[in-house]
């Protein structure tokens, strides 16, 4: 009997523990904030190409890195993606499928997600995989594709008559979920939306960054 309780404290300490050191080794705010500021000429160009508040766009990537972003991202990421792995690229930790759904939305006007003629050309769709990663690794243009996200999420809602610029909580928690659950199915617009754990800290921080 102790033998098995045991063993099932001992496959539960693997993933606490691994939950813990993720959160112990995140990206530092301190850090955080002073990548930004080098930074923040991107920001700006992207956050203006792409009509989106820049503190929105600005705090977005801050709880990405401070949450999200830690050691193994910068060292595993690149091989993975490079081995066909669905892995999170660049300074804004942006997955691979999701800087081609980006594209895709941008450049097709049948698209469900389509922004609008303004924004079609200003991220090319790539070729291959490999192309995407090449641009993700650029932090330009890596940021270029979070503003562009962000976009594609306030254009879908606005389309559906709910306009959510005024809610950096609900984009962050768009940015941080995706626009599909799991099933499959779309995250529907709704007059009720409700922040997660990463909107609450978007809002939570917005006047923290500069």
């Amino acid at each position: 009997m102790g033998n098995k309780t045991n063993n099932r404290w001992g496959y539960l300490f693997i993933p606490v523990c691994f939950i813990l050191s993720s959160n112990l080794f995140a990206e530092h705010p301190d850090s955080a904030l002073k990548k930004i500021s080098e930074r923040y000429a991107y920001f700006t160009f992207a956050s203006k190409s792409f009509n989106i508040d820049i503190k929105t766009l600005l705090t977005v990537v801050f709880v990405e890195r401070t949450l999200n972003y830690d050691w193994k991202d910068g060292a595993l990421d690149i091989p993975l993606a490079r081995s066909g792995y669905n892995s999170s690229i660049g300074f804004c930790q942006l997955k691979l499928k999701t800087a081609y759904f980006i594209e895709k939305a941008l450049s097709d006007s049948t698209n469900s997600f389509y922004a609008g003629i303004k924004y079609c050309d200003l991220l090319n769709v790539s070729k291959n995989p490999n192309e995407i990663i090449h641009k993700l690794l650029n932090d330009s243009l890596n940021i270029h594709y979070a503003a562009a996200y962000l976009r594609i999420i306030l254009s879908y809602w606005e389309r559906a008559c709910h306009n959510i610029s005024n809610r950096p909580d609900i984009l962050g928690t768009l940015y941080s979920t995706g626009l599909f659950l799991p099933s499959g199915e779309v995250r529907k617009p709704n007059d009720s939306p409700k922040a997660n754990f990463f909107g609450k800290l978007v809002f939570k921080y917005l006047k923290t960054v500069p």
